[in-house]
């Protein structure tokens, strides 16, 4: 049977405007969320989509009733316990309290809760539930309750300097335990399911207080970065700190041992170069351990449920050295190291895979053991060339997450020859002209594609022809030529030769003509035929060039002086379906032979896509 897929850690935002307090239900798989600011308390499931809402008047703590059928929900501007059934979030029934709720918890099959210096109980399974009130004689400002568990009958109260055991079997707290605390306000309290232990934080004191319930004198520290914010203990003892840290871990995982495990960094998902922020009370357990779950915000207010899914597994760092470059078919040799919170045994195996172009979906090369430091390593010696990449992987086991490193290198190969026909090359507008790359030795491929690539940002490099060469190493492409181009021959290369890639820049010209008009005879001089026009008439010359939008037609006059042919003037024309026409008169010039032409300009006529191409001089004379 195959093994179950492994799940995700992941994160869904939440509706919410703040948080009040964080509590997991078991039977229901839900997690519910108090926000004070938005009031209303929210259920999700564990991926954090939403299921319901309900809403409290600035709802605070949470408890769950031992069914897991209540949710008890502390309302200070409400003076009251709002009791919510867990599937759907209906309110099902309302405990005024008179006063200020500040927590509430449920112990030996009641409702307790602080209020000012006072601990108060209400019995739900009462025919009529009345609040009952008891002064805490050593008690001050807010107290924070926690419960063993939903049936235990014993609570833990911590609050400014002190930290209580109270037994309340009978239904009237007893006091059993007590302790002077540092003297801070608590963030967070939390007490083991077993009730053995209780674990406390404090902003400014930089680790999990942890004290034994028997005997509250009895303290383990575990520190923590920053300001703690958040503590909680699963069903086998393991503990999670939280603290709010911009740069540092937020969720810090000890084994019941006080083992660091784990820890996680919340990722910034905000504007401002620190990470998101932890929530006070902002982290909790699935009842059995096995997901964690914590609430963040960002720096545009956004809440977001994160749910971790082995936080109880040391991750391990995995770390691969070796050359960068290397010889093909000539052995070379990777290390690495493998570390872990949790110490790991020597001789733990890792599997070594191999990917390379002859083996593009990886080969198995076995596994390696480490040292008792953690160190290993393996020699190869690759078939094949271009990047090789070398993947280790662990797998886990109960104490440990699956984790994995690759070390690429750049592995030689042999190099070959290829050449392509026509570079520099000038050719008529519409010719059809033919490109034949040539291609030496290789390993195995032989295979060339060929490429053009016309000047221009409206078209695109194309493809003319894959395919394998011939017996001489040749193969061939047609293409019609409208403008200048790139045209490329590439070999890809093969496991054993390197690739290479050639090209030959041609140039094309365009159509352009010339046509004279308004002239009254034709005649020779000399050899030469001259358009004969009255010194009264406007000369017009007209230009036909292969059209492209904004593209000009560019004009140059001639005049014979002094035995040589000297400019007269120049000119641009914007062109209009590729037609575009200059006038000329004959003022001062009567009497002198005269020449024209026209072109394409290269850039100078509006665009760069084709060769400058002129038309031969025509010849005139005004009279």
């Amino acid at each position: 049977m195959a093994p179950a897929a492994a799940l995700a850690d992941s994160s869904r935002t939440l509706s919410i405007k703040s948080v009040g307090d964080m509590i997991v239900d078991g039977v229901h798989k839900l997690v519910f969320v108090s926000d004070p600011t938005g009031n209303k308390v929210v259920a999700t499931t564990y991926d954090g989509t939403p299921v319901a809402s309900q809403i409290v008047a600035d709802p605070t703590n949470l408890a769950l009733s031992a069914d897991s059928g209540q949710l008890y929900v502390a309302s200070p501007d409400g003076l009251a316990i709002v009791a919510l059934d867990t599937a759907t979030l209906a309110q099902t029934a309302k405990y005024s309290v008179g006063s200020q709720v500040y927590d509430v918890a449920v112990a030996a099959g009641k409702i307790w809760f602080t209020s000012g210096s006072s601990l108060g109980v209400i019995d739900p399974a009462a025919e009529t539930p009345a609040p009952v009130l008891t002064k805490m004689d050593d008690w001050s400002g807010s107290t924070e309750l926690a419960a063993g568990s939903a049936d235990s009958n014993r609570l833990g109260a911590a609050g400014y300097g002190y930290v209580s055991i109270l037994d309340v079997s009978d239904g009237t707290p007893q006091v059993v335990g007590y302790s002077s605390a540092d003297s801070a306000s608590v963030a967070d309290m939390a007490i083991s399911p077993a009730g053995d232990r209780i674990a406390t934080v404090t902003p400014g004191d930089y680790v999990v207080t942890v004290r034994d319930v028997e005997n509250l004198s009895a303290v383990t520290r575990l520190a923590i970065e920053a300001y703690p914010e958040a503590v909680d203990i699963a069903t086998d003892g393991t503990i999670v700190g939280g603290s709010f840290s911009w740069y540092d871990p937020d969720l810090h995982v000890f084994t019941a041992a006080g083992e660091l495990v784990r820890q996680y960094d919340i990722p910034n998902t905000g504007n401002s170069s620190g990470a998101d922020e932890l929530q006070r009370r902002g982290v909790a357990w699935e009842p059995d351990g096995s997901r964690l779950f914590a609430v963040s915000v960002n720096t545009y207010g956004t809440y977001s449920l994160r749910t971790y899914t082995e936080p109880k597994k040391s991750l391990p760092a995995l770390t691969l050295s070796g050359p960068s470059s290397a010889t093909r078919a000539k052995s070379l040799t990777v290390s690495g190291t493998l570390t872990a919170s949790v110490g790991l045994p020597a001789g733990t195996a890792l599997s070594v895979t191999r990917t390379d172009l002859e083996s593009p979906s990886g080969k198995a090369l076995g596994t390696v053991t480490t040292s008792a430091s953690g160190k290993f390593s393996f020699a190869d010696t690759p078939p094949a060339g271009g990047t090789v990449k070398y993947r280790v992987s662990y797998a886990g086991d109960g104490s440990h997450a699956a984790v994995a490193a690759t070390k690429s290198i750049a592995v030689s190969r042999a190099a070959t020859t290829l050449t392509l026909t026509n570079n520099g090359k000038i050719y008529k507008y519409g010719t059809t002209a033919s490109f034949t790359a040539h291609l030496g030795s290789t390993y195995k491929s032989r295979t060339v594609e060929i490429w053009i690539d016309p000047y221009g940002s409206d078209q695109g490099k194309r493809l003319l022809k894959r395919a394998v060469v011939n017996s001489k190493g040749n193969v061939s492409a047609g293409v019609k030529l409208t403008r200048n181009a790139a045209v490329t021959a590439t070999f890809t290369g093969d496991a054993r030769t390197a690739p290479k890639t050639v090209k030959s820049v041609v140039y094309t010209t365009v159509n352009v003509s010339l046509k004279l008009s308004k002239y009254y005879k034709t005649a020779k001089i000399g050899s030469t035929k001259y358009r004969y026009y009255h010194k009264k008439t406007t000369a017009k010359f007209t230009a036909k060039v292969t059209a492209h939008s904004g593209r000009k037609a560019y004009f140059q006059v001639q005049i014979y002086y002094q035995g040589k042919w000297r400019n007269w003037g120049d000119a641009y024309a914007t062109t209009s379906n590729g037609s575009a026409a200059v006038v000329l008169d004959g003022s001062g010039v009567a009497g002198y032979r005269m020449r024209v032409r026209a072109a394409y300009r290269k850039g100078g006529s509006g665009d760069s896509l084709n060769y400058t191409t002129y038309t031969a001089y025509s010849y005139l004379i005004f009279k």
